[in-house]
């Protein structure tokens, strides 16, 4: 005997170009990747081959580019709250809904003589930008945003000394070395219903990041790691947690003795693999009110 436990389905890699036109301030042009899965009461399609209350994941694609041409909001995290409410208000056997939303990223052509052209766009880097949401029948929104493939590089103001050695250990001190990462920033929000401009919530965490790499004095990667996500704490309220992986992108230096030359930590050799791998979450310390009231 078989019982079904838990279970979920959905469609993924549902792909979406979406421009607004405006004859005054120019288009807008996204890229959105969105992934929905339901849960519910679907227990008799596994057990019995019985379809009834099976929606079909074509029809949740369907669904994607419906709301798409109807909302009119620009925050990713907005569309998704907006397709999950679709979802659970219009289908009676679903009792929660979660929707993945990426977003590749997608500027406006600047031209040479330094204007912004209103319809013609550059996907300047591989960045992505994402969020997860996800609500049941009779809960709250929880959301979970982030960004990934952030590549950054120091080439200053970084260094790696006084590490722990054991027999194995080969690697030197280094005081003056590159500094290469692919960040990944997840944030969870505290109050979901309290955001009412998550674009503008992405955009002040994404240039901290980068402000505080650009200007730290780097000891290690978990060093700068946590003053990055320390600073996003402290100047965004509205987030109680964020993760921040940051593999290395290493650049070693090349011999050019060999050759009669002197590399002056100049010339470099990058590599993928293997790299170091540093991953560390964040939280913000609970009110001491609250502290005290569980003593």
């Amino acid at each position: 005997m078989a019982t079904v436990a838990e279970n979920r389905y959905g469609k993924e890699g549902v792909r979406l170009v979406r421009v607004h036109r405006s004859p005054y301030n120019g288009n807008t042009f996204d890229e959105w990747t969105v992934r929905v899965l339901i849960e519910g009461d679907f227990n008799s399609s596994y057990t019995d081959a019985d379809n009834s209350k099976v929606l079909p994941t074509d029809t949740m694609k369907n669904t994607v580019y419906y709301l798409a041409q109807r909302t009119r909001t620009t925050a990713i995290e907005d569309f998704a709250k907006e397709l999950v409410d679709y979802l659970i208000k219009h289908h009676s056997q679903i009792s929660a809904a979660n929707v993945d939303v990426d977003r590749k990223s997608w500027t406006n052509i600047v031209t040479s003589n330094n204007v912004r052209h209103p319809t013609a766009f550059t996907q300047g880097s591989n960045e992505v930008q994402f969020t997860n949401v996800r609500r049941s029948r009779h809960g709250d929104f929880t959301i979970v945003s982030g960004l990934r493939d952030l590549k950054v590089m120091k080439t200053a103001d970084s260094s790696f000394v006084q590490f722990y050695r054991d027999k194995l250990t080969t690697l030197t001190d280094s005081t003056d070395r590159l500094f290469g990462t692919n960040v990944l920033a997840t944030w969870t929000f505290e109050d979901a219903s309290a955001i009412t401009d998550y674009e503008k919530t992405r955009q002040q965490i994404r240039s901290l990041l980068l402000d505080l790499f650009a200007a730290h004095q780097s000891q290690s990667v978990q060093h700068t790691l946590y003053a990055m996500g320390k600073l996003v704490l402290d100047s965004v309220k509205s987030v109680n947690k964020i993760q921040l992986t940051m593999p290395n992108l290493h650049c070693l230096p090349v011999d050019l003795s060999r050759f009669g030359e002197e590399n002056k930590n100049e010339i470099f050799m990058p590599i993928d693999e293997p790299h170091g791998y540093i991953q560390c979450a964040l939280t913000r310390p609970p009110p001491k009110a609250a502290l005290s009231s569980k003593l």
